[in-house]
């Protein structure tokens, strides 16, 4: 009887609600729908920046060497194979064939000359630069286009799953949730 008093109070079968009285269909559908739009976004992002990509003529592993080394600056080799979770000859052989391409160098260390540190150069700065910028240009126009609404709500969602991840940047986004609201 309270069963049937509930459904038709509610629409819901007591089945649909669990003991904290949360609604765990509408949530699942709810996470679907937000896996579903951020692939969606990611793909189009990736498309809107697929013009600086396509005339890269380097492997997946020489860019992920070359991202590697951007963003650690000067590292021995050793250190790039740990960052890459790859053997030492295979990072020696990607730092080579990334010499050969004119985007890393090869030096010695100053502080301990039996080491040698690879570093990306200008060239490779500016080929890593131009292929994470087209993505962010993208990105940077759809949130421009958004309304205010929309773009703070996307914000305070954003801060909210960074905090969920314990990322590093939680505290911003607790930052930017007092900033939109005050």
């Amino acid at each position: 009887m309270e069963a049937d008093i509930f459904r038709t109070m509610t629409g819901l079968y007591f089945d649909d609600v669990d003991l904290f009285g949360t609604l765990q269909p509408m949530e699942d559908e709810l996470v679907e729908r937000g896996l579903d739009l951020y692939r969606t976004a990611v793909q189009a992002l990736h498309l809107s920046g697929a013009p600086a990509w396509v005339d890269v003529e380097l492997s997946v592993a020489q860019l992920k060497a070359l991202f590697a080394l951007v963003d650690g600056g000067p590292t021995p080799i050793g250190g790039v194979a740990s960052r890459l979770r790859i053997g030492l000859p295979a990072a020696s052989s990607l730092v080579d064939r990334l010499v050969d391409h004119g985007l890393v160098q090869r030096r010695e260390d100053r502080l301990d000359r039996r080491r040698t540190l690879a570093e990306p150069t200008d060239a490779g700065q500016a080929l890593a630069q131009r292929l994470r910028q087209g993505s962010r240009e993208a990105l940077r126009s759809w949130l421009e286009r958004m309304d205010r609404e929309d773009l703070e709500a996307l914000v305070r969602g954003l801060a909210a799953m960074v905090a969920v991840a314990g990322a590093p940047g939680a505290d911003v986004g607790r930052g930017a949730r007092v900033a939109l609201e005050g």
